[in-house]
């Protein structure tokens, strides 16, 4: 019997030291690494920081992470009176709102959906074109968060209201226009995130279907993991997949979608990625596919 345990004790030994990289370990090898936090570490934080958590989906039920304010970010970031579908709320709109859930300028902000990252990703934007560049993203969501068991409430949360003032980042927006004329620049990309049948023209959803002209294709998911938490892949994984397409840092990006909440996820997972001249358009194809005047692929 000690002869057996002896032999296993070695194997163990080399078993645990081979074993892949969990996705605790791996959050740390992102250039902008401080963007996206773990289920455990957030918990962690929690305990000791002063963090304003803001659950983003459009209906909690009766699960909610403790401590966090209900934010419905999809719907309240879409301003109702604006011609382009799902276009963002203005910045006076956008102030108050942050105030009357509680955001002050010194807040760190940490931010979750279900899972996937989109309507966390929409509120990050906004947060980041607005002016607020404390904001990092719960890698996994609340998928992750109940898989590690960790504490769930029934009732939100209440602030005080807060005192965030908006300092908007022109250089992290873009109209048509601006596109347009990207379009044939070799200085910037176009970045459409649609889905292959939107991007082909097969599934049409506006007046015109098709791209952009010259525009790089990546359906947004695809800087997912697969299993049944959506985790971000590793670092070297996106950058493997951007390497491919040609999406390198010396050139502007120019994310979208149709209304801008799946460009939101790629413009997040760029900023995460250490890109530091992306330049979402918040019209996306809702704009685009609609306008009589403009070339289309």
């Amino acid at each position: 019997m000690r002869s057996f345990t002896f032999f296993l004790l070695p194997l163990i030994l080399v078993i645990s030291c081979t074993e892949p990289e969990t996705e605790e370990q791996v959050l740390t090898n992102y250039p902008n690494s401080h963007l996206l936090i773990n289920a455990n570490a957030l918990h962690d934080a929690l305990e000791t920081d002063n963090i304003f958590l803001i659950d983003a989906r459009q209906e909690t039920g009766d699960s909610l992470i403790t401590g966090a304010v209900h934010f419905p970010s999809v719907e309240k970031l879409t301003d109702p009176n604006h011609p382009v579908q799902s276009f963002l709320i203005g910045p006076e709109t956008f102030e108050q709102m942050m105030r009357e859930i509680g955001l002050n300028p010194e807040d760190r902000v940490v931010i979750y959906d279900e899972g996937n990252g989109l309507a966390a990703a929409r509120l990050f934007y906004a947060l980041d074109y607005y002016g607020f560049d404390n904001a990092a993203i719960l890698n996994g969501g609340l998928q992750s968060w109940a898989t590690n068991s960790l504490p769930i409430t029934d009732t939100p949360a209440n602030r005080l209201e807060g005192t965030f003032t908006v300092n908007i980042q022109d250089e992290k927006y873009c109209d048509i226009s601006y596109v347009q004329a990207a379009s044939e620049d070799p200085n910037k990309i176009i970045f459409d995130v649609r889905s292959e049948d939107e991007y082909t023209g097969v599934d049409k959803r506006a007046e015109r279907s098709g791209h952009i002209p010259n525009a790089v294709h990546l359906e947004w998911s695809n800087v997912l993991a697969d299993g049944d938490i959506p985790y971000f892949k590793s670092a070297q994984e996106i950058q493997d997949i951007y390497d491919s397409l040609g999406i390198t840092r010396d050139k502007e990006i120019i994310p979208h979608c149709h209304t801008n909440v799946r460009g939101s996820h790629a413009y997040f997972t760029l900023r995460l990625m250490g890109y530091d001249s992306v330049r979402a358009y918040e019209g996306s194809w809702s704009e685009y596919g609609n306008a009589p005047d403009v070339a289309v692929q």
